[in-house]
């Protein structure tokens, strides 16, 4: 009778410790974290290349830290190489316009395809085309750990993108071949907190993993376009 009660114990003991973990649906955890990224009015986001690299305005990028107020405005420095030489680039888009603050001068409005060619951070939380319409859309989620990001428990997602999506997000990431993903997600507020892309979008279709670390979420920023 004693063995067959401590049976019955451990027995309700593992099924209690099954029931208490966690159970989520990894495609509507992405379904979640766009509903949320669309509701967005300012954001802010540092963007680091950990492998490979893209290259604009023949400058190599390195790391980009952005202010952004949507749908299109924003105010991102650029840490870039050239050559040897890492330099910081200033860049606000505001209205349509792109300006260009170089090391040791002054703004300039760049137009058509030079201002084509500046990464535009923006364009990442567009409820039209962004994060909100691509993250959502991935190919066979799944839901592979609870983790804290910045103090915040989050899930993390795998899922597949197709070149075209990722383009999509940033005209920049140009790749001729599917883009693995790992999304994490804020678990009450549903907020992507950090997403690492990892895929053949380098410089001439080379491997390349870049990080977008998220923030400021409805923060206050200031972006003024400059005087002309």
């Amino acid at each position: 009778m004693r063995r067959r009660l401590v049976a019955l114990l451990a027995l309700a003991l593992i099924a209690g410790c099954g029931g208490s973990q966690p159970q989520v649906d990894p495609a509507q955890a992405l379904r979640d974290a766009a509903a949320a990224m669309a509701r967005l009015k300012t954001v802010s986001a540092t963007l680091s290349f950990t492998k490979g690299a893209i290259t604009f305005q023949g400058f190599t990028l390195i790391r980009a830290k952005t202010s952004v107020r949507l749908p299109g405005d924003s105010n991102t420095t650029y840490t870039v190489k050239q050559q040897d030489l890492s330099i910081s680039l200033e860049v606000v888009i505001s209205g349509g316009h792109v300006y260009l603050h170089l090391p040791f001068s002054t703004f300039q409005e760049l137009t058509g395809a030079q201002g084509a060619a500046i990464p535009d951070l923006a364009k990442l939380f567009d409820p039209a085309t962004g994060l909100p319409v691509v993250i959502p859309a991935g190919r066979n989620p799944k839901y592979l750990a609870a983790e804290k990001v910045d103090g915040v428990d989050s899930q993390k997602i795998g899922v597949t993108y197709s070149a075209d999506q990722v383009h999509r997000l940033l005209a920049q990431l140009s790749s001729s071949v599917d883009v693995n993903a790992t999304v994490w997600v804020g678990a009450s507020d549903h907020l992507i907190r950090k997403a690492v892309l990892d895929g053949a979008f380098g410089d001439g279709g080379k491997e390349a993993a870049v990080e977008v670390d998220i923030s400021g979420f409805d923060a206050a920023v200031s972006i003024t376009p400059p005087s002309q």
